[in-house]
């Protein structure tokens, strides 16, 4: 008996020096601690910029268990082109972990028309021959001093998927959309489930019948929108 003992001890040893150095060798170059960045952004998330003018970005800072690190900064912004763009700001630690924070930039045409657009709109769609009639969209005035005619849209393609085919909220095509000086409709930004942005959107507005009206082309869909206030 004893020396059975004496085998599943020296066994025991030997399992727990084989762990170890296996433990040993996938820890290896890495530390027991790993403090991750933390990004401090300046200013506002989203700025708005009128198309042709200038950003002066506020930028970010960085640190690290309390200590001030480089922060890296990428952007895709083309303030001569209405849409919406992001500056992003990065740090990364010692241990190759990074994080990233985005600023979104929207640019809108100074043109802007006076009419408050704000408020329902019983909207009709149809892609192809497939169409829906009566659905609700929502516009809501962005709230930003000194620029008039951007608003919040509750649904560009209004409802098709999310109460025409009943996939539910998540799949409407929210963003923001513009009314210039000269009517015309304009996508400022639009985001869905899937993650592709619209290819062009094309309409006006009329005054006199307070309805919005404009083709919306999404990969090789085109999506023809009418709503009235």
């Amino acid at each position: 008996m004893k020396n059975k003992i004496l085998i599943f001890t020296v066994l025991a040893l030997l399992m727990a020096g084989f762990s170890s150095c296996d433990k040993e060798k996938t820890s290896a170059g890495v530390t027991d601690i790993t403090y991750y960045p933390e990004i401090d952004m300046a200013g506002n998330a989203v700025v708005y910029i009128p198309m042709g003018g200038t950003y002066d970005d506020p930028g970010a800072t960085a640190q690290i268990n309390g200590e001030d690190v480089p922060v890296d900064v990428s952007s895709n912004l083309d303030a001569s082109t209405v849409g919406s763009y992001a500056i992003g700001y990065s740090a990364t630690n010692t241990d190759g972990f990074s994080k990233t924070v985005n600023r979104q930039v929207v640019v809108y045409d100074p043109n802007m028309i006076s009419d408050d657009l704000s408020g329902s709109y019983t909207a009709n769609v149809d892609r192809g021959g497939e169409s829906y009639a009566g659905n609700s969209v929502t516009l809501t005035d962005i709230g930003v001093a000194g620029v008039t005619g951007v608003y919040e849209i509750s649904d560009w393609i209004a409802g098709f998927y999310a109460v025409g085919r009943d996939y539910g909220a998540n799949y409407a095509f929210t963003g923001l959309i513009q009314i210039n000086g000269d009517n015309e409709v304009l996508e400022l930004s639009m985001s869905n489930p899937w993650g592709d942005p619209f290819n062009s959107v094309v309409g006006s507005y009329d005054a006199g019948t307070n309805t919005i009206s404009y083709t919306a082309s999404w990969l090789s869909y085109e999506f023809v929108v009418d709503m009235t206030k």
